[in-house]
């Protein structure tokens, strides 16, 4: 995923709506239930306070972990409607202190000794596209940190033989199908948002939820007629 997450919305800053698309469904909307209905001001990083973190990466973890508010205010919440509505109204009472983006298996086993040593709560976060609350940083004491995956997005290993893969868990669905597709595969897998989703998601949930999905049980040849 290239560019910068929203920390309100879904996908990319890019893909936030803009001040004219927002003007014309606010038009849009009032003609239709006949009131008028205005676009509320949408949140700028700027203006967010949040809580100052209550713990710091020791200084080996120190180049793969930010206390930056956007990053920590982008990792506070998944996507359900409450969370959107908290998010576009600038509320982060309880973001995790710390976010954490892993580049190797041996930077991930760090960061969870760091949080075991430390009585941390360490929260695994993919495409944070949870609508069951599943990324928010519980309530309590104990400070939080965010595990991003997104450096974790490649197909490592792919034996055509068997037709399984070795794939990362943070790599998207788009990002995933183009990473096999010179092989020759596809995994067949096309949730709903695939590209805010990522493998690790899928295999931890089986895939489940709110998703228009085929199950994953094997690659498919993507040449194979009838695919």
């Amino acid at each position: 995923m290239q560019g910068r997450r929203s920390f309100w919305a879904w996908g990319l800053e890019t893909d936030e709506p803009t001040e004219a698309q927002r003007q014309e469904t606010a038009a849009r909307l009032s003609q239709r239930w006949g009131r008028e209905i205005s676009a509320p001001p949408l949140p700028k990083i700027g203006d967010i306070q949040l809580r100052p973190p209550r713990v710091s990466p020791p200084d080996r973890l120190a180049a793969i972990c930010t206390t930056e508010t956007h990053d920590r205010a982008a990792h506070s919440y998944g996507k359900s409607y409450r969370d959107t509505i908290r998010a576009v109204r600038g509320q982060f009472p309880n973001p995790p202190d710390v976010v954490a983006y892993p580049r190797t298996e041996a930077e991930v086993v760090a960061v969870m000794e760091w949080c075991d040593s430390g009585n941390i709560v360490a929260i695994p976060f993919g495409g944070g596209s949870s609508v069951v609350a599943g990324v928010e940083p519980p309530g309590g004491d104990r400070p939080c940190v965010s595990i991003d995956l997104r450096e974790l997005n490649q197909v490592l290993e792919v034996d055509a033989t068997s037709r399984a893969a070795r794939i990362q868990g943070g790599v998207p669905g788009p990002h995933l199908e183009d990473q096999l597709r010179p092989h020759g595969f596809t995994l067949r897998h096309y949730p709903r948002a695939s590209s805010g989703r990522r493998s690790g998601g899928w295999i931890v949930t089986r895939s489940g939820g709110t998703t228009r999905r085929t199950t994953p049980t094997s690659m498919t040849s993507s040449n194979r007629p009838g695919w």
